[in-house]
């Protein structure tokens, strides 16, 4: 299952199911006020995708160097919106969707240099991919782009200010990274995701390196990959005594 980012593809996506969401709310007849409504928002994604599609290199350049990082920081934050309202809406299959292309639009700020500003739906649409592959080939690429997430989202989460909440989109992002680049058998990514594990999620590492050197030593995992998890897991044992 190649891993496809393409911008134009999450276009086609953005508009398969932007339908069920527009039809439902039309029916649902909800009083709104004034929320911002789903035809608002499928409208400004529309015009959004419009310049996402353009080469950036043809943009104004009188703009600011960081306008395809605030450009796509809106899209998201639309499309985080409009995943809110397919929930309430009870259309989960167009939420999930929405989170998809929120991880193709992040793929597109991380082309063009950007940070991550904003990281629920990216996160949700990274774990949904991860859980539909199994094969190390299918989910090798993925772990790599959730390394290039955690590396542009870092000036913006790695403070970790809700550190309480373990349910946090940065905590939740490096362990998933960890996981799955272990699933890829990637002992490069493992390296670099481990790392990322213990320097940001101290308090999170002892358990989670503890239950990885469970699985690969119980599972069929390559030497290599079985090699960097007990060794990660000694290291912080180590590190406690």
């Amino acid at each position: 299952m190649p891993l496809d980012m393409d911008i134009r593809n999450a276009q086609a996506r953005f508009e398969q199911y932007a339908k069920p969401i527009l039809g439902a709310f039309a029916s649902a007849a909800i009083p709104t006020g004034e929320q911002i409504t789903p035809p608002m928002l499928v409208d400004a994604l529309r015009q959004l995708f419009a310049l996402l599609g353009t080469d950036v290199s043809t943009w104004d350049p009188s703009l600011p160097p960081d306008e395809p990082e605030r450009v796509g920081d809106i899209a998201i934050g639309l499309l985080m919106d409009l995943a809110t309202w397919a929930e309430r809406l009870q259309e989960r299959q167009a939420k999930a969707a929405m989170e998809l292309i929120a991880v193709s639009i992040a793929a597109w700020v991380i082309a063009q240099h950007g940070q991550i500003l904003t990281l629920e739906p990216i996160v949700n649409g990274l774990a949904a991919l991860a859980n539909a592959r199994s094969e190390a080939a299918a989910l090798y690429p993925l772990a790599i782009l959730m390394g290039q997430v955690a590396d542009a989202a870092a000036a913006q989460f790695a403070a970790d200010l809700d550190s309480v909440d373990p349910h946090r989109p940065w905590r939740i992002l490096l362990i998933n990274w960890g996981i799955t680049a272990t699933r890829a058998h990637s002992p490069q990514e493992m390296t670099r995701a481990f790392r990322a594990i213990r320097h940001h999620l101290p308090a999170d590492a002892r358990a989670f390196f503890a239950e990885g050197r469970q699985q690969v030593e119980q599972g069929d995992f390559p030497d290599a990959v079985r090699a960097v998890m007990i060794q990660a897991a000694d290291a912080i044992e180590h590190s406690l005594h």
